[in-house]
C-alpha cells in the first residue's frame, strides 16, 4: 500500500495534558515547551530585550577623613564604610562600572575617577599605581602622594541593589492614555529617566520580605489637580502602611474608622468604585504595630474625597470620610466566611472577589446607609493569589488551588480542562502560591502567568521559573521557560526603531521572523521583572539578551570545573547560556561570549560545561585558573523549545503504523535549521532517527538516509517566504511521536538565533500489517 498523507494545518488545540496521547487530536501536544499555538500556527517562544536594570545614584556619601602621613586607604567594602552604612538590607549589591567618583577635601586635595576596568584616572594629590575597585565585592583602595589628615573623603557612587522586582505598576499622567511605570523592589520605588531606571522619590522606603508584592490604584486628585497614586504592599504589622504621592512625595495614609480613634493601617487592596475607595482585607487598630487584622473585610470611604487629614499635597479633606460611626460616611461588611480575601477584579459594574476557595461578588445598591452587598458565586472554587486575577471583558481569571478560574459575575468554572493537574505542580513552599503573578497582552490576545515550579530535581527555588500562555482566541496553552517575579506595561516615551534592537543578521531585518509592529510611542508594552533587577521586554525579538547577574566567578584550575556565583539564579541542570559584558581587564575575560551548559550547584551557584563535537553532548568542563573576578558579567539564557505531537497510530485497524517521510511548511530564515525527533512505541528517551539507535550494524556509521536536520533556508530556485521542507525518517511501530527541537549542536550555533514557525505538516504514512502484542 502506497503511503498516504495526513495534512495537519490550522492548529488550534495546544497542549493537552488530560487524555492519553495516542487518543489526542492531530493538531494537539503533550509537550509544548517554549512554543505556542497562535494565529493558528506553531511559533517558537520570542526572546526578551533587556529595558533596563534598577539602579540607585548616591552622592557626598562619607567614607571619613585622612590621616597624617597615611597614604594608602583600603575599604574592604565601600557600603560598609560609608557613614553611616548604606544597602545593609541589600547584601547581593553591586557598584555599577565607571560610576565611583572619590573626593579628597582640602589640604589632601584629590579625585580619583573610576575608570571603568577596575581602576581610577587621578587627578590633584593622588596616584592611580595601586588605586583600584572590584565592582561585585565593593573593595577600594585609593593612593596619596602625601597626606597632612584631616581632609573629608567623600563618594559619589552607582550601584545595582539586586533585589528582586516586586511591582511594575502603571501611574496615571495628565495626558490621556499616558501612564508611567513604577517599579518597585523590596526596598525602593524607581521610575523610567533617559534609557536607566533611577529611584523615584528618594527618601522613603519599604520593608516587605520577597512575596510581599505592591498593589496600587489610581483616584482622585490633590489641590493643584495632579493625579494621586496608591500603593499598599500588605507587608503585616511589621511592615509599610499604606501610602500615596502626586509624585512629589509620599504620605502615609491611616484614615480614622470610628470614634474610638482606630485608623485602617493596611490592606491588601484598594479599588475605586461606585465614586468611592475601598479597601479590602484590612489591618484596623489605633496603628499600624497593634493593628487586628480582618481578612474578610471590605472597607469603604464616603463618596468623592477619601482624605481625612491635610497632608503636604493635600489641603482640601473631609475629616469623617472613613467614619463607620457616622450615617453617610464611611461604613465595612465582613463576607460570611473564615477564609481571607485573595484577588479583587471588576466585571462589568460588578466587583468579583475571590477568596481562598470560594468566589463572591460586590453589588452596588444605591442606599445611603448601606451602599453596597456581597453575594456567593462560587463555594468551591476561588484563588490562592492575588496577583493572578487577570481582567477580561466580560469575566476575571484568577489562579486557586483547584485549576485556573473564571468568573463571569453570575458564575465560576474552570478553564483549565485540557491541563488540570498543573496548579498540584505549583511549588507552595516560600509562599509559593502567593507569587503567582498574571497579566493580560491585547496585542498578541494572550494572558500569561508566573509560578515557581516544583521539578523534583530542583525543589530549593522560591521565585517563579515557568510562564503559563493562555492563548484566549482559541482556548489554547503553552509553558514557557522562564524567570519573572512580576508583569506590567510600559509606555516607551518614543516609538522601536529597528536599530534599537540586536540582530543576528542586522543587514538582513526582513529574515526577523517575529511579527513586527511599528509600535508608536507610548504603545503599552508588556514587561517583566525578575528575582535580580533586571526589567525586560516580553517576547520581542528573536533571543533573550541579559537578564543575570555574575557576583562572582571561582576556578579550580583542572581539578574541577569553573563556577559562576549568580544569588538566586533559578537556573535549572541542561540549560544553556551565554557569559557577556565581563571587563576587559578582568582576567575572566575570556569568557565573554562562550556559551556552556550549566550543572546547578545550589540556589545561587553553577558551574559551567562547554559542548564535545565529538559526542554531541555538553560534557567538556571549563577549567580556569584561580583568580579575582572584577565584577560587570552578565549572562543571557538561550532557550530551547519543545513540541511533541501525540502518538500517532492505527489502532483503529488493528494495525502498526508505518512512517516514510514528513512535509513541514516554515518560514524561511537565514541560516536557521531544527531538529525532529521520532520516537517509537512508548520510548520517549530514545528517537529512532538519531545515533546510536539509527546506527548501521556493520559500518557502524549513522544511517544517512535519515535526515534529523531540518534546514529553514532556501535550497533553491526563486526567494520565498515560506519552503516547505522534507524529512525523511522510516519508520515502523505501534505509535510514532514526533518531538521538533534544536539539538546540542544547533543550541551553540547560528540556528538557536533563528526563529522558528511551523504553518503546516503531512505525514506520509500506511498501515505497517497486523497490531502484535508487545515482545511478538
Amino acid at each position: 500500500m502506497s503511503y498516504q498523507p495526513l495534512y495537519i494545518k490550522g492548529f488550534e488545540t495546544g497542549l493537552v495534558q488530560d487524555r492519553e496521547e495516542f487518543i489526542l487530536p492531530n493538531d494537539a501536544f503533550p509537550i509544548l515547551e517554549n512554543a505556542f499555538v497562535w494565529r493558528e500556527r506553531i511559533k517558537r517562544k520570542q526572546g526578551c530585550k533587556l529595558l533596563g536594570r534598577l539602579e540607585r545614584q548616591l552622592t557626598s556619601l562619607s567614607l571619613g577623613n585622612t590621616v597624617a602621613l597615611q597614604t594608602t586607604y583600603t575599604f574592604a567594602n565601600i557600603f560598609a564604610s560609608f557613614v553611616p552604612p548604606i544597602g545593609a538590607a541589600e547584601p547581593n549589591k553591586e557598584i555599577i562600572p565607571g560610576s565611583v567618583v572619590i573626593t579628597i577635601g582640602v589640604p589632601d586635595t584629590a579625585t580619583f575617577t573610576d575608570d571603568g576596568q577596575g581602576g581610577f584616572i587621578v587627578t590633584g594629590a593622588g596616584v592611580s599605581l595601586g588605586s583600584n575597585i572590584n565592582y561585585a565585592t565593593g573593595a577600594v583602595t585609593i593612593v596619596l602622594t602625601v597626606s597632612v589628615g584631616g581632609a573629608a573623603i567623600t563618594a559619589n557612587i552607582s550601584y545595582y541593589p539586586n533585589l528582586p522586582v516586586m511591582g511594575l505598576n502603571s501611574r496615571e499622567l495628565t495626558n490621556i492614555n499616558t501612564k508611567e511605570l513604577i517599579v518597585f523592589d523590596q526596598i525602593y520605588a524607581y521610575h523610567f529617566v533617559g534609557s536607566t531606571f533611577q529611584e523615584w522619590i528618594p527618601g522613603t522606603t519599604w520593608s516587605g520580605n520577597d512575596s510581599d508584592f505592591f498593589w496600587s490604584t489610581n483616584y482622585w486628585v490633590d489641590s493643584l489637580n495632579s493625579k494621586i497614586f496608591w500603593v499598599t504592599n500588605f507587608s503585616g504589622i511589621t511592615g509599610d502602611p499604606i501610602r500615596y504621592t502626586n509624585g512629589t512625595t509620599w504620605i502615609d495614609f491611616a484614615p480614622q474608622i470610628n470614634a474610638a480613634g482606630d485608623t485602617l493601617n493596611q490592606c491588601l487592596v484598594l479599588l475605586p468604585y461606585r465614586g468611592r475607595l475601598l479597601a479590602f482585607n484590612t489591618f484596623e487598630g489605633p496603628n499600624l504595630a497593634t493593628s487586628i487584622q480582618y481578612p474578610q473585610r471590605i472597607r469603604w470611604a464616603a463618596i468623592g474625597n477619601p482624605f481625612s487629614a491635610v497632608s503636604a499635597i493635600v489641603t482640601t479633606v473631609n475629616a469623617n470620610a472613613w467614619r463607620d460611626d457616622i450615617r453617610g460616611q464611611g461604613g465595612f461588611l465582613d463576607i460570611p466566611t473564615s477564609e481571607d480575601i485573595v484577588a479583587v477584579g471588576f466585571v462589568r459594574d460588578n466587583l468579583v472577589i475571590y477568596c481562598e476557595t470560594s468566589t463572591w461578588q460586590l453589588r452596588y445598591t444605591g442606599r445611603t446607609i448601606a451602599p453596597f452587598q456581597i453575594e456567593k458565586i462560587n463555594s468551591e472554587l476561588g484563588a490562592e493569589s492575588t496577583f493572578s486575577a487577570v481582567q477580561f471583558d466580560t469575566s476575571l481569571v484568577g489562579i486557586g488551588d483547584k485549576g485556573v478560574v473564571e468568573c463571569d459575575s453570575f458564575k465560576s468554572e474552570r478553564i483549565d480542562i485540557k491541563i488540570p493537574d498543573l496548579v498540584f505542580f505549583f511549588n507552595n513552599d516560600g509562599d509559593g502560591q502567593k507569587r503567582v503573578h498574571g497579566i493580560r497582552d491585547f496585542q498578541q490576545r494572550l494572558a500569561y502567568w508566573t509560578y515557581p515550579y516544583k521539578p523534583a530535581q530542583e525543589p530549593t527555588d522560591v521565585y517563579p521559573n515557568r510562564r503559563l500562555v493562555y492563548n484566549y482566541e482559541n482556548d489554547s496553552w503553552a509553558i514557557f521557560t522562564d524567570s519573572y517575579t512580576t508583569l506590567g506595561t510600559f509606555q516607551a516615551q518614543n516609538g522601536l526603531r529597528w536599530q534599537d534592537f540586536t540582530l543576528v543578521n542586522e543587514d538582513i531585518w526582513q529574515n526577523c521572523n517575529f511579527p513586527w509592529i511599528n509600535r508608536p510611542s507610548l504603545f503599552p508594552s508588556i514587561v517583566g521583572g525578575n528575582q535580580q533587577g533586571f526589567v525586560e521586554y516580553l517576547d520581542i525579538q528573536v533571543n533573550n539578551q541579559v537578564s543575570l547577574t555574575i557576583l562572582g566567578i571561582t576556578g579550580f584550575g583542572a581539578s574541577q570545573p569553573t563556577q559562576i556565583t549568580s544569588p538566586s539564579h533559578n537556573l535549572e541542570t541542561g540549560q544553556v547560556i551565554e557569559i557577556e559584558n565581563i571587563l576587559a581587564s578582568d582576567p575572566f575575560f575570556s569568557l565573554n561570549g562562550m556559551i556552556f551548559s550549566v550543572v546547578r550547584i545550589d540556589n545561587d551557584h553553577i558551574a559551567l560545561y562547554t559542548y564535545n563535537t565529538v559526542n554531541g553532548q555538553f560534557n567538556i568542563p571549563r577549567n580556569d585558573a584561580s583568580a579575582t573576578y572584577l565584577g560587570s558579567g552578565e549572562m543571557s539564557i538561550r532557550d530551547n523549545f519543545s513540541i511533541t505531537s501525540k502518538k500517532f497510530n492505527f489502532f483503529d485497524d488493528g494495525q502498526m503504523i508505518q512512517l516514510g517521510y514528513l512535509d513541514v511548511l516554515m518560514d524561511t530564515t537565514t541560516d536557521g535549521a531544527i531538529t525532529l525527533n521520532v520516537y517509537v512505541e512508548y520510548n520517549d528517551d530514545a528517537p529512532a532517527n538519531i545515533i546510536p539507535q539509527n546506527q548501521n550494524p556493520v559500518t557502524q556509521q549513522p544511517d544517512l538516509f535519515f535526515n534529523s536536520t531540518v534546514p529553514t533556508t532556501i535550497s533553491g530556485g526563486i526567494n520565498r517566504s515560506k519552503t516547505w521542507q522534507r524529512v525523511i525518517c522510516p519508520t515502523r511501530s505501534s505509535t510514532l511521536t514526533l518531538e521538533w527541537t534544536l539539538s546540542n549542536a544547533q543550541m551553540v550555533g547560528e540556528e538557536q538565533e533563528s526563529n522558528v514557525q511551523i504553518d503546516a505538516q503531512i505525514l506520509w504514512m500506511r498501515p505497517a500489517g497486523k497490531q502484535l502484542p508487545t515482545g511478538f
